[in-house]
């Protein structure tokens, strides 16, 4: 059961065509594939405009219940397209236009931090400076074994702008300001112990065997309660105390007011699935 007007749900419903993704829709969940593996999957300009499309649609998209992000050919993400770098550090682009690139790859990871659904960044490879910005942005970051995460930026005479919001979002300014800083490089039990990386597994197999654990998990909470939460969550940290207390309260009432709170606490007192699981899997 999806909990959501008519009207949203029929707004955009199509995925976007695409010519630097791989989108796949399967039971209620997106898989976006990062398909260029042959230059290690760079954001290029037109990768960030067609994450940014799909990331547009899913606003408007309730039926699609989370989104897993990932690389093809093993590699996660190589970070920024460096031939465009150089030919803006060289004068072959103009100011306002490197200056519009790159505030697109920052509105794209925030676009991305703030989507509705539950979203899950499989990291295999290698995930590079822009690439690690978009695991941060993610809510729950699988890495494989033999994963490495490089913020390599200032080690090219570069700043970290785009990805330093998410970066501190997720690790706190203590360690964003170590890894930012020296440019580090961490294994992917580096990363776990660091707060990148959630959990860490032994190989393709047993990413896709976490992936679906993480399915059945999420399958279990309902949809428009884990949209509120992240709401919350992105809100709480730029608000005063009493304002947060106010706010809490308020999202609080509001879920318990709607059809999902309302048929939540109905099965539970009459011991049997919600609407949002399907039966014989609560």
């Amino acid at each position: 059961m999806v909990y959501a007007s008519r009207d949203a749900t029929r707004a955009s419903r199509t995925l976007p065509a695409t010519s630097t993704l791989d989108l796949e829709l399967e039971d209620g969940w997106l898989f976006v594939w990062l398909n260029e593996p042959s230059l290690r999957n760079p954001l290029s300009s037109q990768r960030v405009a067609d994450l940014a499309r799909v990331c547009e649609t899913l606003a408007l998209r309730p039926d699609i219940r989370g989104v897993v992000f990932r690389g093809r050919g093993g590699i996660f993400s190589a970070g920024g397209d460096l031939s465009m770098l150089r030919a803006a550090a060289n004068g072959e682009v103009e100011r306002e236009s490197l200056i519009r690139a790159s505030r697109a790859t920052g509105a794209l990871l925030r676009r991305v931090a703030t989507l509705p659904q539950l979203t899950v960044m499989a990291v295999e490879g290698e995930a590079v400076a822009g690439g690690c910005g978009l695991v941060a942005a993610g809510d729950v970051v699988v890495a494989e074994r033999g994963a490495r995460f490089c913020f390599s930026e200032t080690r090219m005479g570069l700043v970290p702008a785009q990805i330093a919001p998410v970066v501190m979002t997720r690790l706190g300014c203590r360690v964003a300001r170590r890894l930012l800083l020296l440019g580090d490089s961490l294994t992917s039990e580096e990363a776990q112990a660091a707060g990148l990386a959630d959990v860490v597994v032994d190989g393709p197999d047993a990413l896709d065997g976490e992936l679906a654990g993480l399915r059945a998990q999420a399958r279990l909470c309902a949809p428009g309660a884990v949209s509120a939460t992240k709401r919350l969550l992105m809100d709480l940290p730029g608000l005063f105390p009493d304002e947060q207390l106010d706010m809490a309260a308020q999202v609080f009432a509001d879920q318990l007011d709607s059809a999902e709170g309302r048929d939540g606490l109905e099965s539970f007192f009459g011991r049997r699935p919600p609407g949002w699981v399907s039966d014989g899997e609560a």
